[in-house]
């Protein structure tokens, strides 16, 4: 009868071990991350009986988690894009509502400019009317002054979100880092798998796919390596921590953090290796939303800086001198790169807009243009339309500058992108150091440059930013409006006054300011390859406005594709490892009934038993 109360014992610690196991599903229903389990009931070896054999019962041979390895690298997949959609839907709203709330003082701004504009055409003499004009230049660069602050303000801020996901992600790393040591020491001391840490190690993982896009890498030893998802950088290998940093751009003044590792003790940026996640999110919507954002804006300003002064100074104020700048004209440097080595520090890279280098500079103050102008009309006339057509070739990028040791040349590239820039042949863009030469539009004198830079030294230059914070009226005396155009007295009656010396028109006369006006209506910027405008000055702001709404409803699109993704993959997880309570009652009723059965074994065993030993003592 031994026999028999072996096989009735182990059944019962079997089934005993099952309603454990049964019960701990129960309690962690609404555990996060929880794989159910179940314990894993296999047939002892029979024992040999004569010729045959006699079964030895039942036993636990081990508790299995029910997971889908695959499932849970799909789910931390999916949710690091559902992530980065989020992200960027959340700070693209931001601008979106910082833009839809001034696009109506722009607008109106800019509308009610040219209107005074207009107004001065009407009555040209008009002093009323030449202050109002001066008026409406302060109040639109006031208002752009406002919007500037305000989309810088969105930049530091999302510097300090940057940041703040860095610490996250690098907590998590912590936090896998030492489940990995218990996952592992359990290893090796046990026979059982680590079920509960293993779950708990795998809602870590989930945790920082939120922040950023990983990819997992499981080891004989029990731990798991994380990588970026390209695989490239490792994150945690070898259970040792790669931590990301954040600092500065290496262009120092460019108000930009950026994400660092520490890799084989060189440091190198990283961030365009991150993709998906709330930090791939940010990153995105700093580099494809808020810097275009600013560029398409500042491409704006620019043309209208630009074509402003250039029409201005075809005409003459009330003094007979020619018009000076309305607006004060684009001029600034490079920004060095923080690893040049080289002792060029961007101070000698200048960028400005000027059309006709070599023939002439760019508009004059009222005192000296009389004694400035060209030798005839017609070559102020070339001059205007040499800018008009520099205008239209603005693109609303920023440019980075790397030192060609080999060629003595500057090569440009796409800050963005980091792409080569191409001209209209195809082929890549450089300038000879000592130079200077209109590349897209804006002037890049080099002829400051007389020591070369060491090989491969970057600068940057955001001609389309620095405008933003430099965008200010210049003219502020009623007297210096340039109304007058050409006199078009033909002193030598040969039927045009293109080849007269420049001189004004009687006072009264408003072509010049009427040409002024008429700006409104022309389409300067963002010419095609034969260098026709496609859009007004008007139409560029819009442009830029247009652009952040279709980021925002990419960015919806998306996010909604990517959460359906993330839900059906979490229905197929929680349909294989959830718990259901449902099966776990009856689960419990099942092994409840096994157990009392096997304990009726034990019974039957021990009645059995006393009856021998009854009969014996007879």
């Amino acid at each position: 009868m031994a026999d028999m109360l072996s096989i009735g014992t182990a059944a019962t610690n079997s089934f005993k071990r099952a309603l454990d196991v049964t019960s701990q599903n129960v309690a962690n229903v609404s555990t996060e991350g929880y794989s159910r389990q179940r314990a894993e009931i296999v047939s002892n070896t029979p024992n040999s009986v004569g010729l045959g054999f006699q079964g030895g019962g039942a036993r636990v041979e081990t508790i299995e988690r029910i997971h889908a390895g695959y499932l849970q690298s799909q789910m931390a997949s999916s949710q690091s894009l559902v992530e980065r959609y989020d992200t960027q839907v959340q700070l693209a709203n931001q601008v979106e509502g910082i833009i839809a709330s001034n696009d109506q003082g722009i607008q109106e701004f800019l509308q009610r400019y040219f209107d005074s504009l207009q107004n001065l055409s009407d009555n040209p003499t008009s002093d009323t009317s030449r202050q109002m004009l001066i008026d409406e230049g302060r109040n639109l660069q006031s208002h752009i002054g406002n919007l500037t602050a305000v989309l810088d303000d969105t930049q530091y801020q999302l510097n300090a979100q940057i940041g703040g996901l860095t610490d996250e992600i690098n907590s998590r790393l912590e936090t896998i880092q030492a489940v990995n040591i218990q996952v592992e020491r359990a290893n090796r001391v046990g026979q059982q798998a680590p079920n509960e840490l293993l779950d708990r190690r795998d809602q870590a993982v989930l945790e920082l796919s939120q922040y950023m896009d990983i990819k997992s890498f499981p080891q004989e030893s029990g731990r798991v390596d994380i990588h970026t998802a390209n695989g490239r950088l490792p994150l945690l290998s070898d259970n040792t921590i790669t931590r990301l940093e954040t600092d500065r751009s290496p262009f120092g003044d460019d108000n930009r953090t950026e994400v660092y590792m520490s890799i084989g003790g060189q440091r190198q940026l990283v961030g365009d290796q991150i993709t998906g996640g709330q930090l791939g999110g940010a990153l995105d919507f700093r580099d494809n939303l808020l810097e275009r954002a600013k560029n398409d804006l500042g491409l704006t300003l620019n043309g209208l800086s630009a074509s402003m002064n250039w029409q201005h100074y075809q005409g003459y104020d009330i003094n007979g001198n020619a018009g000076g700048n309305l607006f004060t004209p684009l001029s600034m440097n490079a920004t060095n790169n923080t690893n040049n080595s080289g002792v060029e520090t961007g101070t000698n890279i200048l960028v400005s807009f000027n059309p006709n280098a070599g023939v002439s500079e760019p508009p004059y103050d009222g005192a000296t243009a009389l004694s400035s102008q060209p030798a005839t009309f017609g070559d102020k006339e070339t001059y205007l339309q040499n800018a008009f057509t520099e205008i239209g070739r603005f693109e609303s990028r920023s440019y980075e500058l790397r030192y060609n040791q080999g060629t003595d040349e500057f090569d440009f590239f796409d800050f963005s992108t980091k792409n080569p820039l191409l001209d209209s042949a195809g082929s890549p863009v450089s300038l000879a150091r000592g130079a200077v030469g209109n590349i897209e539009g804006m002037s890049f004198d080099l002829s400051g440059v007389t020591t070369a830079p060491d090989d491969r030294d970057a600068f940057l230059v955001k001609p389309h930013q620095a405008i933003l914070t430099s965008f200010s009226q210049e003219l502020l005396e009623t007297e210096n409006v340039a109304t007058r155009g050409q006199s078009p007295i033909d002193t030598n009656a040969d039927g045009s006054i293109l080849d007269e010396v420049p001189a004004s028109a009687a006072v009264g006369d408003n072509v010049n300011i009427s040409n002024l006006a008429g700006l409104q209506s022309a389409k300067l910027l963002l010419a095609d390859g034969s260098d026709v405008g496609s859009e007004t000055l008007l139409g560029g702001y819009s442009k830029m406005a247009t652009n952040v709404g279709m980021y925002v409803r990419g960015s919806e699109i998306q996010l909604t594709a990517q959460t359906n993704v993330f839900q059906q993959i979490t229905d197929q997880r929680d349909s294989i490892s959830g718990v259901s309570l449902d099966e776990e009652a009856a689960n419990l009723m099942r092994y409840q009934q096994a157990y009392e059965a096997a304990a009726q074994i034990i019974a039957t065993s021990q009645s059995l038993f006393q009856t021998i030993l009854d009969a014996v003592r007879r």
